[in-house]
């Protein structure tokens, strides 16, 4: 987003949570590590996330409680020389944002996370209308965040404030695979039918359903980029079902682009946790479909706003590993079906390249006409 906001003429100055050496640095995009607590106790951030961070290390909680002070630290110090603020994330960083003295514009981007926090609040639709106040526009990553927050609301705060609240999923930025697909098949010692998934190792991703719906399937091995506390569990599921399964951890930008192109099909098997915790729009989603890839998905979040059921993709019921092994047979014997699907879904996936999504993102902070 920094980079393309940047290529339209703006200067970018990006604050966020420390992470491990020094911030990369390019012309135009000055980005700042926020220390929020002592080096060694910095692990609220990355990784698995959030909130699976704080399940399972009582230390990242530490920066739940010191990370929003010291970001309003560092962003009060800046916000003099700062024309316009997107925020990503109400809490909190639309709030910091929100605060700042001055009348800039603001954007505030809300993430399934930030939705799914808020309803737990007792004051969720307070802290709404108070972001709201002090924004000139809200965008929710999917039309479903954006209608619950407005559910709760009185019918005179939505009328007021939905005007102003947007819905549409992030970009992408990709990069082109090193060989065609044959070489990088060969290269990955790929089989007749390679699934691959992309995405944290953690409950909400549903990657468990996946193995449990490749069971059986002939000609089959499921290949996950990514890394998270969930791992052990998959390789022992796949294991005790004879599921063939590749786990190659966190993968860079090259590494992704190979794989999408290599792979024969894509699979997002996204659930719907008890806590009613679920997906926005995944970006791997939308990488998946820019390269081309028949997509097997479950209709959770905003995956059934971008992708039509048997025209761009074949959608299923979340946690249903039968529903999912049926489509994924399907793909598995129909290359006609996989080359049709794939075509449509390339189409949509160009729709969400940073480039194409930054001068909207620029409407929204200077109130002007969408381009």
């Amino acid at each position: 987003m920094a980079r393309a906001l940047r290529d339209l003429g703006h200067t970018l100055e990006v604050l966020a949570p420390a992470d491990v050496g020094a911030p990369p640095q390019e012309p135009g995009l000055d980005l700042r590590w926020v220390d929020y607590a002592p080096r060694g106790l910095q692990r609220t951030f990355y990784g698995a996330g959030v909130p699976d961070n704080a399940r399972r290390d009582p230390r990242a909680w530490l920066g739940l409680a010191s990370y929003p002070a010291a970001l309003a630290r560092e962003a009060f110090a800046r916000a003099p020389a700062w024309d316009a603020v997107i925020s990503h994330w109400a809490l909190p960083c639309g709030l910091v944002a929100a605060g700042l003295p001055g009348d800039r514009p603001h954007l505030a981007v809300l993430h399934s996370a930030d939705v799914h926090l808020l309803r737990r609040l007792p004051g969720r639709a307070a802290i709404a209308r108070g972001l709201a106040a002090r924004s000139r526009a809200l965008l929710f990553a999917s039309a479903a965040l954006r209608e619950e927050l407005l559910s709760w609301l009185s019918p005179i705060d939505a009328a007021r404030i939905g005007a102003r609240c947007h819905a549409h999923a992030m970009g992408i930025d990709v990069t082109p695979p090193s060989a065609d697909r044959r070489a990088l098949r060969s290269a990955l010692g790929l089989g007749p039918f390679a699934v691959l998934a992309l995405g944290r190792l953690v409950r909400v991703k549903g990657l468990e359903v996946a193995v449990r719906a490749l069971e059986g399937v002939e000609g089959a091995e499921l290949l996950v980029a990514g890394e998270g506390p969930d791992r052990d569990g998959l390789i022992a599921l796949a294991a005790a079902r004879g599921v063939r399964l590749r786990l190659l951890g966190v993968v860079g930008p090259a590494r992704k682009a190979d794989l999408l192109h290599a792979a024969h099909a894509f699979v997002l098997p996204s659930v719907r946790l008890a806590s009613g915790r679920t997906e926005g729009t995944p970006v791997a989603l939308l990488e998946a479909a820019h390269a081309g890839l028949a997509i097997a998905a479950s209709e959770v979040g905003g995956v059934g706003e971008v992708l039509e059921h048997d025209r761009s993709g074949l959608l299923v019921p979340p946690a249903d590993p039968r529903a999912l092994r049926a489509a994924l047979v399907r793909l598995r014997d129909d290359r006609a079906l996989r080359r049709r699907l794939g075509r449509a879904a390339q189409t949509v996936g160009r729709r969400y390249l940073w480039p194409a999504l930054a001068p909207r993102l620029e409407a929204l902070l200077f109130d002007r006409a969408a381009p």
